[in-house]
């Protein structure tokens, strides 16, 4: 088995990339698809797939219609399944503000705890969330001058 470099790209900017140990090339291409692939013929969405030992590089195109779920197309977090707990690492957190950072992109918060919603915020292009109907919405009181260690 051979390790890969493979790259999603769309158009020219690489939307992930991961190393895959398959038998070939097209393999490794496919297990990071999720569906059969092709050679590419100058399509936008494609997958670059590097064999570094074999100074190697292939391009593949998806088969057919992408099969996969279009994070796009939806926008309620209802729409991504159940909860996907994760799980702390390291210490305890003092302040249950500190489960929740601001999505660079979209401005929303993010809770970590649920890797449902840490995952839509990497998607590129993402919309913020819905929130669900039966949502609790947690207000947290303003920290005061000094209370966080900062003047």
């Amino acid at each position: 088995m051979t390790k890969y470099q493979v790259e999603e790209i769309y158009g020219d900017t690489v939307v992930s990339s991961g190393i895959v140990v398959e038998n070939d090339p097209m393999k490794a291409a496919e297990a990071t698809a999720g569906q059969r692939v092709s050679p590419r013929a100058l399509q936008d969405h494609w997958f670059r797939v590097v064999d570094e030992e074999q100074a190697a590089v292939y391009e593949y195109s998806l088969a057919g219609p992408d099969q996969r779920l279009d994070l796009l197309e939806r926008n309620e977090l209802t729409d991504l399944g159940p909860p996907l707990p994760g799980k702390l690492h390291g210490a305890p957190v003092r302040d249950e503000r500190d489960h929740f950072y601001a999505c660079p992109s979209c401005g929303q918060k993010v809770d970590m705890r649920d890797l449902r919603q840490v995952i839509w915020h990497e998607e590129p292009g993402h919309e913020p969330l819905e929130p669900q109907p039966e949502a609790k919405v947690i207000e947290f009181p303003k920290r005061k001058s000094g209370e966080d260690g900062n003047p």
